[in-house]
């Protein structure tokens, strides 16, 4: 692949990834938002909608952006470990910047899910969704 494919390539899956990107945030904070409400704990009710905007995001991004359909449990499983040391970090941001010095919970959240998103896309694309010689990629 010529630099300038691949560039592109890594554009396009960047661009696609961050629209998927965003259906997970709609589903990770709207269920924060509900869950927020009815559970006491922050840290609870952001892993839990973490989770789901995760579990989400990967399965967006096997079929449509990376197109892989090999080993999808092993993949899952490296995404979401990849996922909970962002729910982690997540965590520790909320803790600090909202228990400690008392920002507004859902302004927070929403600039911990930008600073981890950047991070677990360069993590995902070189390691998780990783070609190997035996994929076939197809562009369907």
């Amino acid at each position: 692949m010529s630099p300038v494919t691949q560039r592109t390539k890594i554009n396009r899956d960047f661009i696609i990834y961050c629209l998927i990107g965003v259906s997970g945030l709609v589903v990770d904070f709207g269920s924060f938002y509900i869950l927020h409400t009815i559970i006491e704990s922050t840290q609870v009710a952001n892993f839990i909608s973490s989770t789901l905007g995760l579990t989400s995001n990967f399965f967006l991004n096997a079929h449509f952006n990376f197109k892989v359909k090999d080993n999808l449990l092993k993949r899952y499983l490296n995404y979401y470990v990849v996922g909970l040391v962002g729910i982690l970090f997540s965590n520790l941001i909320l803790f600090i910047f909202t228990t400690k010095l008392g920002y507004n919970v859902f302004i927070i959240k929403l600039f911990a899910l930008g600073v981890v998103t950047v991070a677990q896309y360069t993590f995902n694309k070189f390691v998780t969704f990783k070609q190997t010689a035996d994929d076939e990629v197809t562009d369907n």
